[in-house]
């Protein structure tokens, strides 16, 4: 494969490199270990931004068609003050703009930028619109991986998968680009698993909706590797969105591998670890921690720190109480099976080895994947911009884009060219 449209390729020097914790995200041990009761375990933000932000981070089909690129450069972005008040910028080809939106509140940051809740000047619609700043895209060889989060919006979209968070649109400024995100308010898994244990039948609602969301990825040449609760987002009428497209790989079909060291270490699987080359299955070994954590409100892999994660992910039997019904624990044993040629997915058939599960018995999925099963739970808020779903540390910052000093050269605005997109079910 050409690695100018590999996004794994600039990360390959990694390789050779003792392995560490990944970087895209701060990670903090005591949030996955003991779950438990609301409050009792810190709350990973819903939406914190890292390398690149999340929840809100090509296959041999064809996706939808993006716009045509934007002739020239980007038109100087204001610089400083609240976001509702900036100047327009004058790109009269672009059918979105910095211009069209008030920013209402901070939904997360980190290292590149923002996630912010902000609303259409003439609608009032609600979006979620991921801010990064090209200077640091670029400075830590993100480009193609900024990219390649796009196409997989894209994938996505083609067929506005139910479970999947989708793109409405991206622009860009001189310092910035965008992604305008349809807005979930309803909290992330982790959010609500702290707020009390989910039980069998919700666990498998949410179980069966995350699983057909990784069946379609699969089939589109996609892994996602960074399933968590973190990242999995409740609608108001109680159904999923996967979120956080920044640690996809495209272009691992049945058979291909890969071997860039990244995820969160509760959720990565042995071979991840163990630095050998690892293809979809590593979806579906997260899939069975996902699974424990939501059935039992505790990770099946504990340790103190990083490395005590990892030594346990790879020599430590996950710990099944009495009462766990037999199906749910032989799911989760075919799940979390060390060789991932004997993991249950890891076949040529995917995800169909995972639905015809006992465990996934009383299931219809075709009900499942057009949303008929009434969900088990529906969040709840006050207003439409209700942020109380949401970590207080961000939401408490007043939105406004800082002010970005450096001056990009024409060479490097030329490697976001064609980044704009709108999407023609808005």
């Amino acid at each position: 494969m050409d690695p100018r449209s590999d996004p794994d390729a600039a990360r390959q020097p990694q390789q050779q490199q003792q392995p560490q914790p990944p970087s895209h995200a701060h990670y903090d041990p005591s949030a996955y270990a003991s779950i438990n009761t609301y409050g009792q375990a810190p709350h990973l933000p819903p939406l914190q931004v890292a390398q690149p932000p999340g929840p809100y981070g090509h296959a041999q089909h064809t996706p939808l068609t993006s716009q045509p690129p934007m002739s020239a450069l980007p038109m100087k972005e204001p610089q400083s003050g609240p976001v509702a008040t900036q100047q327009p910028l004058q790109q009269p080809k672009a059918k979105v703009g910095l211009d069209h939106f008030n920013f209402l509140a901070v939904l997360g940051k980190g290292n590149f930028g923002k996630v912010m809740l902000a609303e259409t000047k003439s609608s009032k619609k609600l979006y979620a619109i991921k801010v990064l700043k090209k200077e640091f895209i670029i400075e830590n060889d993100e480009v193609e991986s900024t990219k390649s989060e796009k196409r997989v919006f894209l994938i996505a979209n083609k067929e506005r998968h139910p479970f999947l968070l989708n793109l409405h649109a991206c622009f860009q400024t001189e310092t910035r680009v965008y992604f305008v995100m349809e807005y979930i308010s309803g909290g992330d898994l982790m959010l609500h698993i702290q707020r009390g244990q989910f039980g069998l039948k919700r666990a498998q609602f949410y179980a069966a909706e995350v699983c057909l969301a990784l069946k379609y990825f699969h089939e589109n040449g996609v892994i996602y590797r960074d399933l968590k609760l973190d990242n999995i987002l409740l609608t108001l009428d109680g159904h999923i969105k996967i979120a956080d497209y920044g640690l996809c790989k495209e272009e691992m079909w049945y058979g291909c591998t890969t071997s860039t060291f990244c995820g969160t270490p509760e959720f990565m699987a042995p071979e991840i670890l163990l630095d050998k080359k690892y293809g979809r299955a590593v979806d579906w070994w997260a899939f069975g921690v996902l699974i424990y954590q939501m059935l039992l409100q505790q990770s099946p892999f504990r340790g103190e720190d990083e490395d005590e994660i990892y030594d346990a992910i790879l020599a430590d039997e996950p710990l099944y109480p009495i009462h766990m019904p037999r199906d749910s624990v032989s799911i989760l044993q075919k799940l979390l099976t060390r060789e991932p040629e004997m993991r249950l997915g890891s076949g040529p058939t995917d995800a169909q080895e995972i639905m015809s599960q006992a465990f996934f018995r009383n299931i219809n999925w075709d009900d499942v994947y057009h949303k008929r099963v009434p969900p088990p739970f529906c969040p709840t808020i006050s207003n439409p911009t209700d942020t109380s779903n949401f970590d207080q540390e961000f939401t408490s910052v007043t939105p406004v884009l800082t002010p970005v000093q450096s001056v990009l050269s024409q060479a490097m605005q030329e490697e976001f060219r064609g980044f704009s997109y709108f999407a023609d079910f808005v």
